[in-house]
């Protein structure tokens, strides 16, 4: 499929709604405060109707819950001041107002059965990332970040990903848009790009293949006429959880716990009221 390019750049980001997004956006975070005392399981239906697809098998949807969950309370650790990220908040509830709806039960079913369950590495909440669909095998933390900070994200096979419809995917730019020199320098083990040489400066993969709307950063370059051809395999940047391939280990009938398992081998799966209260 031929699609035009969009010039974007998303980031590696979480999207978080409120049960009551109409007081937030309408009265602001302090009248929330008012109104109510802000409590972490009662978001997270929310934001995992943003973060993964409804008829997903539920127990996929509950490691998503787990992941969710200890990403947040990895933000509010950091933070500290609840107000601050209510207000990041209800600055991306407004950016995202098109997409919000009620969310689906199963939302809500997969939170409560993994009620205070996180990751955790070495006993310290991490990043937890997660993407759609891998290039059939996950990415190492410490080789896509450039930093042994983030050794506890393995590498692991995700073979099942290479049958997602999504799987391959093709972006053509025209050639007058692209620079006249563009090489790919150096790729990880995986197959994603690390870096790539254009007209002589050296860019970071990840970030290219955002801002220029690619659909991954593993991918080939081919000219054809008068356009440049992106082939990019799978979908996201590769790190992590990938949720088409726990969601097909839970339609072979894992359970959530066994699915993080597998992507999270070096972690450790806890209850935050354990380990942190």
């Amino acid at each position: 499929m031929r699609k035009k390019t969009v010039f974007w750049f998303s980031g590696i980001a979480f999207l978080w709604l409120l049960p009551y997004v109409f007081t937030l956006i309408l009265n602001g975070i302090d009248m929330a405060f008012l109104n109510r005392t802000p409590d972490v399981e009662d978001y997270l239906p929310a934001a995992l109707s943003l973060q993964i697809p409804e008829d997903y098998k539920l127990e996929a949807i509950e490691a998503q819950a787990v992941i969710a969950r200890t990403n947040l309370y990895r933000k509010m650790q950091e933070e500290e001041d609840m107000t601050e990220i209510l207000g990041e908040w209800r600055e991306e509830i407004r950016a995202s107002t098109g997409r919000w709806k009620i969310p689906d039960s199963v939302y809500e079913e997969a939170v409560e059965e993994t009620e205070g369950k996180i990751l955790t590495a070495g006993g310290e909440l991490k990043l937890v990332p997660y993407h759609e669909v891998s290039s059939g095998q996950t990415r190492d933390g410490a080789s896509a970040f450039h930093s042994e900070e983030y050794a506890y994200l393995k590498s692991v096979d995700s073979s099942m990903d290479k049958e997602a419809p999504s799987y391959i995917n093709s972006t053509y730019i025209a050639v007058q848009q692209m620079p006249s020199e563009l090489n790919i320098k150096e790729r990880d083990e995986s197959g994603y790009i690390v870096s790539l040489d254009v007209e002589g400066n050296i860019l970071e993969g990840e970030s290219f293949a955002q801002g220029m709307g690619l659909s991954s950063s593993d991918f080939t370059i081919q000219r054809i006429g008068e356009e440049i051809r992106f082939l990019c395999k799978g979908r996201g940047h590769g790190l992590g959880f990938s949720q088409y391939g726990g969601n097909e280990l839970a339609k072979e009938g894992s359970t959530w716990e066994e699915i993080l398992e597998i992507y999270f081998p070096a972690m450790e799966q806890t209850d935050y009221m354990e380990l942190f209260m």
